[in-house]
């Protein structure tokens, strides 16, 4: 986990301050920014591909922040460093015109190291400029790098997934494996209350076997069902009478029994 970025404070001159914890949060920043690609990225399905992608996107974006925001504060320093500088070779030369300790120097190099020794802060402060600018464009080299190697990779995920179109069109299909390093996930335990729907089925299924064959009653135990017909119908009454009167015939005869009964 990368720690917070640090705080950015200016010195007297109104510039931020380049320190080594500044310059390590960068490089860390930027060590962590990596996006592996798979060797097959069809095995585990277009939902890791799209993160990948998105990875990347985010991580250029951040990269493109950081460019921004260390190059302004390169431009700061370059501006600080050649004020400086210019201030500096005023100095000197004019220890030069009018100092005579300076004058009495025996060669220019001499002179120009006895003008250094009274100019020293002056000469201080040009080198800590010219320190921190330098330690600022060896930032930007590295993240122009890093952000060089995220356009590659976003080419690169472009070419897997024309891979991949070309893999489906040849008859592949999108897989659902687990990504490399990672577990399966667990599956919860079974609530022991719970029922299937194969369960479920049988439960309320009706479908049970039929019996072979049906028993066979005696006709002496099939009960007489009585039949009620309402009182004071002619119809009624002399189908009553029809039975009453009808004589016992024990011929097969379906006619002559219909005969029998008043019916034919």
């Amino acid at each position: 986990m990368s720690q917070a970025q640090p705080e950015l404070i200016a010195d007297e001159q109104g510039l931020p301050k380049v320190t080594p914890a500044f310059l390590a949060w960068f490089f860390e920043k930027l060590g962590s920014m990596e996006v592996n690609l798979d060797e097959n990225p069809l095995d585990y399905g277009p939902r890791r591909l799209n993160n990948k992608t998105a990875g990347a996107r985010t991580f250029l974006t951040e990269t493109e922040g950081l460019f921004l925001k260390v190059s302004h504060i390169i431009q700061k320093y370059r501006s600080a460093h050649r004020a400086a500088s210019t201030a500096l070779t005023l100095a000197k030369n004019h220890l030069f015109a009018n100092d005579p300790e300076t004058r009495a120097g025996r060669n220019q190099t001499t002179q120009d190291a006895i003008a250094s020794v009274k100019l020293r802060e002056e000469v201080e402060n040009v080198d800590r400029l010219a320190s921190c600018k330098e330690d600022l464009e060896a930032l930007l080299v590295v993240i122009k790098s890093k952000r060089a190697d995220l356009r590659d990779v976003q080419g690169r995920i472009r070419d897997q997934t024309k891979l991949c179109q070309e893999e489906i069109g040849l008859g592949g299909r999108w897989g659902s494996k687990p990504p490399p390093g990672s577990k399966a996930p667990d599956l919860e335990p079974r609530d022991p209350e719970a029922k299937t729907l194969k369960e479920l089925q049988e439960m309320f299924s009706d479908d049970d076997p039929p019996p072979a064959e049906f028993p066979q009653r005696d006709l002496d135990e099939v009960p007489v069902l009585p039949v009620f017909l309402p009182e004071g119908d002619e119809q009624s009454d002399s189908f009553l009478e029809a039975i009453g009167e009808a004589p016992k015939s024990t011929t097969s005869n379906l006619e002559d029994l219909l005969r029998d009964f008043g019916v034919a």
